[in-house]
């Protein structure tokens, strides 16, 4: 048997955490907001919040840690990020050790970090697509994994993730990364306009988008009835509720409307417009990484709290879906569910199991 282990997602607006007992099988998922930009105060609190509620002592299990906090303002540098939450992490949990991956020396991991922060920096994506490309050995596939703030495209074949880039930037260029989530995500980033009829005629009009921080993604899918309120963590633009009134009325924002203007149905319609538009890009991205696969993928693998959006684009290019759900063994349905939406937390502490 292996030792428990506690797998560490840790973002700049959140950190998530997994734990795995000695048979592999997940025992506690948990999320929690954590605007890292305020200060590494708040990753300590969180840390110790997720001690502390599932009631373990720090020394009491492993722990495997993958991170992207590092891009938040509060550092001058990816380097400087790295080497500060892995001290914060060090210092709050023993044992710790952080997983790299480079296109020379492949997937491992580390204790230290220095020296090998370009390794460590923003390699969740490539501990859930190395997770899944492992499980699903003898296929060719496409992990997608759309979040609350990013979505990330990987290509696997034959228990590699075959990366188009290595880099934040070289993913960005290629679209294997996109600045694109269900929640945190300003609706101005969609523009500059979008396809709408405020009088719910069929022809919809092309509508100059306020490039204002007034909605978020969250309201979207929120309104539509897609986003899990377990997911829907972060505060809304205008720092009011989440009530269908509130949240239409952000909506009706962006295109210079006040709510009062329409009925609900209209602000429903808008919402959808919003989400077409995002698929469209999701699914531009996709394709440009199936056009550059050795193998056409097989099948698809969704995770992430955007993963519903992930099945429907599976659907409208006709290639097999499987959520990563499927390939998590847990306690009940429910933590099953969470451990895929935390699922680069959930892949380190796989893979540190698997490679210990």
């Amino acid at each position: 048997m292996k030792p428990r282990v506690i797998g560490w997602d840790i973002g700049g607006a959140h950190v998530k955490a997994v734990m795995l007992d000695e048979q592999g099988q997940v025992v506690r998922v948990l999320q929690l907001p954590c605007a890292l930009w305020k200060g590494l105060p708040l990753l300590e609190e969180a840390i110790e919040q997720v001690l502390r509620r599932w009631q373990i002592a720090p020394d009491a299990c492993q722990h495997a840690v993958t991170m992207t906090g590092e891009l938040v303002d509060l550092f001058e540098n990816r380097l400087q990020g790295v080497r500060a939450i892995a001290l914060t992490v060090q210092r709050d949990l023993p044992h710790a050790t952080f997983y790299m991956a480079s296109a020379m020396q492949g997937a491992r991991f580390t204790a230290q970090v220095v020296g090998l922060e370009t390794h460590v920096a923003s390699m969740n994506w490539h501990a859930s697509a190395q997770c899944l490309a492992t499980i699903l050995a003898d296929h060719a596939i496409l992990v997608v994994d759309i979040g609350s703030t990013t979505s990330d495209i990987s290509y696997c074949d034959q228990q590699q993730v075959l990366a188009a880039g290595w880099t934040d930037a070289e993913r960005m260029a290629n679209q294997s990364l996109l600045y694109t989530g269900v929640v945190r995500t300003p609706l101005m980033a969609l523009g500059p306009s979008i396809g709408w009829s405020p009088s719910g005629q069929a022809d919809s009009q092309m509508r100059h988008i306020a490039a204002e921080y007034f909605a978020t993604a969250a309201d979207v899918y929120r309104l539509l009835g897609e986003l899990s309120p377990s997911h829907d963590l972060a505060d809304t633009a205008d720092g009011q509720g989440r009530s269908a009134r509130e949240t239409m009325r952000r909506l009706a924002r962006m295109v210079g409307h006040d709510v009062e203007d329409h009925d609900d149905r209209t602000w429903h319609a808008l919402a959808a417009a919003f989400k077409s538009t995002q698929l469209q890009a999701l699914q531009l991205a996709i394709e440009a990484a199936i056009s550059r696969a050795h193998n056409p993928p097989m099948r698809i693998v969704g995770l992430g709290a955007g993963s519903f959006l992930v099945a429907q684009l599976a659907q409208t290019l006709q290639i097999a879906y499987q959520p990563a759900s499927a390939f998590i063994a847990a306690g009940d349905a429910e933590l099953n569910i969470e451990a895929e939406v935390c699922f680069p937390a959930y892949a380190v502490a796989r893979l540190w199991q698997a490679w210990h």
